[in-house]
């Protein structure tokens, strides 16, 4: 988890993942909202209009239009008209005939009985339409039927839409409920469908509804109908007056009657069910190309994420074509917000990038240049250049670095030259570090002829390193190259060479600076190395022992940092850390039911700190731990007295409750003067010797003492360095109360020691 975290903490600090982070979220935040589908609606408009192209004419249209009205001098049709258009378009050869309107109401007079015959005489072949009531059940719930003697004469199909907002576009159901149950649309039912999914799809409204053939419902009535017009399809009868108030906006098309809607739906299902996609696939499309793209420059970003924007706009117009559907707001909302924010980025990038005041590249490019490179890196340091740059007073620094570039250049053709301050850094074409010195003493030998600049004779004077390590990033050699430089400023040698030993030193002193950061950020963490109750071959102890994963170089030896921090009085910071960790892991043990008691090392330094006592009480308490239940293991390297500090430190440590172990034991001064002074209630036999008593008899028997030294002064002992059964048979043998090391377990996670308590010990019987 904690790996899990730093590794979490270095990608959020990537400002380009930042970006794909939040593009991503946009996207998904689109997709699921719907937000964009009004968008989504004008750019489906806009590809119908490109791709408007004729009806294939197999559907007809019979329109109830104000002609019709105005000839029948009436507000409405009747079904006795209905009744003679029905009977004239069969004998024209029509297949089937679909009402565009929902027959709902029904009055003993002759028409409507007229309307039943001509039913019964043409069963199954006419389909009345099905619509919402103005008052019922709102969704895809058609609840207003074609009266009781109408439908059972004929089919009933469903003539809802569904509007988009703005009413920018339409969708039609495959199907909708009503009071008889599930009925199709009547797209459906013209295109014959027999299995077909639940939902909307959206007809492809790049068929001209004006190509489709169309007939007047009053030139039916007197027998002028062109029968061609609809000898063998179907027949869609809608209202097409205003006053019927069933004119819609078509999409991309302009307003028309609502029945060309069905029209167009059923020749797009004849066609095939159209396949929709929606905004998944573009958005994941776009995901992977962002992702791809990260870390291959700014150009690679502007232009590929401008490109990709092209490639989805243009996309669904082919797709359109083979009655693919995908919606791409999400997708174009990714790629605009990674677009914009990465070209801000990109400026940013450049402008830091560039030397202000020269107008050369700055080292900050250098520091971003994560690549390799078998180029000697060059660092150039101008040790005058702060005082050159103020003698004049108007801006010269631009000609002065124009100057410093271009007698660089005179022998090392065609370098980048970066700039930050006095110092200048180029990645040099000599490959030979031998003639590199040549050609540096060459330059120098230049540049003390001056320079001139605004007329004036400037004086220069330099020093350089540089660094050849070609197994390291160009970004990593960059301190190293000028560190490198100002060496040679300190030493008043010409060129000074970065040496890695050195390096490794100043890099070992830097760990101190990186301490705390480290604490805080996941890369310290705390092991546990269990101890084994010889007695009951149980686990019933820990000793917590301080870790540290750097990202870059991995585990550092607890020894190498240690030290550092204990000479640079910064152990108090680490053991806080420790101790707190350790208390808390105890009281976890704790509550899961097992009796555990957990150790720390605590630093001879440390014991002579007055505030150590109070440290540790306030960890007790900010956890509850009783303070039995914490070992601190001494070790001593001064001799002791009753007198001195830290003997003083250790009986107020005691009498807090506290249980002191020391450590090492039989090495060192962590001898007899411990256990006659020391308030210690356990001993640590060193694992030197554990491990030699095996082969040795004289470690056998200084073991075996110790053991029972201990056990007459009342002191538990515990054997450090336990690596074979053999060696626990040993120690068991003398009475060793616990032993530690690497038979029991290496120094684990805490998860891990949890697992260790609870089956360790089953190796251990058998």
């Amino acid at each position: 988890m904690t790996d899990l975290k730093a590794r979490f903490r270095k990608f959020w600090s990537n400002a380009r993942f930042r970006i794909v982070f939040w593009a991503t979220l946009t996207g998904v935040l689109c997709g699921v909202s719907g937000v964009g589908l009004p968008v989504e609606d004008v750019l489906s408009n806009l590809r119908n209009y490109l791709r408007i192209h004729p009806s294939k004419g197999e559907i007809a249209m019979v329109l109830q239009d104000t002609n019709t009205l105005n000839a029948l001098g009436a507000m409405d049709v009747s079904r006795s008209n209905d009744a003679v258009v029905v009977d004239a378009l069969f004998k024209a050869g029509a297949k089937r005939v679909f009402f565009d309107r929902a027959l709902s109401y029904y009055a003993d007079n002759k028409g409507n009985d007229e309307f039943v015959e001509v039913l019964k005489k043409y069963p199954n072949r006419v389909f009345l339409g099905a619509m919402p009531s103005n008052n019922g059940v709102g969704g895809n719930y058609a609840a207003s039927l074609p009266v009781r003697q109408f439908r059972k004469e004929a089919h009933v199909v469903s003539l809802l839409a569904l509007f988009h907002p703005f009413n920018l576009n339409m969708s039609i159901p495959f199907s909708s409920d009503s009071p008889m149950g599930q009925i199709p649309s009547m797209s459906v039912a013209i295109a014959g469908l027999k299995d077909y999914p639940d939902g909307v799809f959206q007809p492809d409204y790049s068929i001209d509804y004006k190509t489709i053939p169309t007939s007047s419902y009053i030139d039916v009535i007197r027998g002028k109908l062109d029968v061609s017009l609809v000898s063998g399809k179907d027949v869609i009868i809608a209202p097409g007056a205003i006053s019927y108030n069933d004119i819609h906006p078509l999409p991309g098309q302009g307003y028309a009657p609502g029945g060309y809607a069905h029209a167009i739906a059923a020749e797009t299902l004849k066609r095939g069910l159209p396949v929709q996609l929606g905004w998944l696939p573009p958005f994941l499309l776009v995901c992977v190309i962002i992702v791809s793209g990260l870390g291959r420059g700014r150009v690679f970003d502007v232009y590929r994420f401008s490109g990709l924007t092209v490639v989805l706009i243009a996309a669904p117009f082919v797709l359109n074509y083979i009655s693919v559907q995908v919606a791409i707001f999400p997708a174009l909302a990714t790629a605009a917000v990674a677009v914009f924010r990465m070209r801000n980025l990109d400026r940013v990038e450049v402008a830091g990038e560039t030397n202000a005041g020269s107008g050369l590249p700055s080292v900050q490019a250098l520091r971003n240049y994560e690549a390799m490179s078998t180029k000697i890196l060059v660092a150039l340091k101008i040790r005058n250049y702060g005082a050159i740059i103020g003698s004049f007073a108007e801006h010269v620094e631009a000609q002065v670095a124009h100057e410093i570039v271009r007698r660089i250049r005179i022998s090392d053709h065609d370098v980048t030259v970066y700039h930050e301050g006095g110092m200048f850094l180029w990645l040099s074409n000599i490959r030979s570090t031998f003639d590199l010195f040549e050609n540096l003493e060459g330059l120098h030998r230049i540049v003390q002829n001056g320079i001139q600049v605004s007329g004036m004779d400037i004086d220069l004077s330099f020093n350089c390193g540089i660094d050849s390590e070609f197994d390291r990033t160009v970004s990593s050699r960059v301190a190293s190259a000028m560190q490198s430089a100002e060496e040679a400023v300190r030493n008043d040698e010409l060129v000074y060479q970065h040496d890695s030993r050195r390096h490794e030193a100043q890099w070992e002193l830097s760990l101190l600076t990186q301490l705390d950061r480290a604490i805080d950020n996941g890369e310290v963490w705390v092991a546990y190395q269990p101890k084994l109750d010889v007695k009951t071959n149980r686990i019933a102890g820990a000793e917590a022992l301080v870790r540290w994963t750097h990202p870059e170089r991995g585990p550092i030896s607890p020894d190498k940092f240690i030290r550092i921090a204990e000479e640079f009085h910064r152990i108090e910071r680490i053991t806080r850390f420790v101790v707190n960790e350790a208390v808390r892991s105890a009281v976890d043990l704790a509550q899961m039911g097992y009796d555990f008691s957990m150790s720390v090392n605590i630093s001879a330094q440390l014991l002579r700190n007055p505030g150590l006592p109070g440290m540790i009480s306030e960890i007790l308490a900010a956890h509850g731990l009783p303070p039995e239940k914490l070992v601190l293991e001494i070790t001593e390297t001064d001799r002791l007295d009753r007198s001195s500090r830290t003997f003083q430190m250790l009986q107020r440590l005691v009498q807090s409750g506290l249980r002191l172990s020391i450590d090492d034991f039989g090495t060192g001064n962590a001898t007899i003067d411990y256990l006659r002074y020391l308030p210690a209630s356990e001993i640590k036999i060193d694992k030197v010797f554990v491990q030699a008593m095996e082969a040795n008899k004289e470690d056998y028997l200084l073991v075996q003492s110790i053991i029972e030294m201990a056990h007459s002064l009342d002191r538990i002992v515990v054997a450090e360095g336990v690596e074979t059964g053999t060696a626990l048979e040993i120690l068991k043998g003398m009475g060793c109360d616990t032993i530690q090391g690497y038979y029991v377990s290496r120094p684990v996670p805490f998860m891990d020691l949890i697992d260790n308590i609870e089956r360790k010990h089953v190796r251990m019987n058998g």
